[in-house]
């Protein structure tokens, strides 16, 4: 690790951390503002994956209240973190499915957790619903600072290029041919639209490593990270 301090977002805009492993950004001075921001970024995750493990709506927001208020803003997440190996989302899953099957088994007091109220599986499984969630919200976060980068920059048309030809959907059952691109947004020819685009995957590749890589874990490469990411997406459109 150098001395220098680059920053990125774990959530939405404004709010800024130095760029390490997430085990380190437990010893970090901001650790409460940190651990604060993380219960934002996953709490939706979480209640997808309580959810698909068959609690009902009113009992997965329950938990997912309690882990992230006794767990991971307590002192015990920062404990039990393994600072030797493993990515965040892993760890972070064991604990909440820890912390469910300990509160089942305890009977801890929950307002929404009574005998009225049994748990049905859900058909889905819970990892792959916590993985859909938190893979939705970080292309939302990319795609939202990526959009704010190129208004800052003049690029606008770029944006709105880029926006159109692989993120608008079909309408009526058509697509905006390159054609259309070019006549809209008034440019010379369709080689150029593609040169416009691959200069924002370019930028979109590099902000999405700058969001990934914060959670890969002590010194690794955040290529598996995105790797995966995309093949959660890859999973969901097959699934369609």
């Amino acid at each position: 690790m150098t001395g220098r301090h680059d920053h990125t977002s774990l959530g939405g805009a404004g709010r800024q951390f130095p760029t390490t492993e997430w085990t380190r950004m437990l010893d970090h001075p901001q650790r409460e503002v940190i651990l604060a921001e993380l219960c934002r970024a996953y709490w939706k995750p979480v209640y997808c994956y309580l959810r698909s493990m068959g609690f009902s709506n009113e009992q997965a927001k329950d938990l997912t209240q309690g882990f992230f208020t006794e767990k991971i803003l307590g002192k015990e997440f920062v404990q039990k973190a393994d600072r030797t190996k493993g990515r965040f989302r892993s760890f972070l899953l064991r604990s909440v499915r820890n912390y469910a099957i300990s509160v089942q088994r305890t009977g801890k007091p929950q307002e929404s957790l009574d005998d009225n109220q049994s748990v049905h599986p859900a058909p889905t499984d819970p990892e792959t619903e916590f993985n859909r969630a938190w893979a939705d919200k970080v292309l939302h976060e990319v795609l939202d600072e990526l959009e704010r980068e190129c208004r800052q920059r003049n690029k606008t048309t770029h944006w709105r290029v880029f926006h159109d030809w692989l993120l608008e959907p079909e309408i009526g059952g058509r697509k905006k041919t390159m054609s259309d691109l070019c006549a809209e947004y008034g440019l010379a020819d369709a080689s150029t639209a593609y040169h416009m685009i691959e200069n924002i995957k370019r930028r979109f590749r590099t902000i999405l490593r700058s969001h990934l890589s914060p959670l890969a874990g002590p010194d690794a490469d955040v290529e598996p990270e995105i790797l995966e990411f995309i093949e959660i997406f890859s999973r969901g459109a097959a699934g369609t």
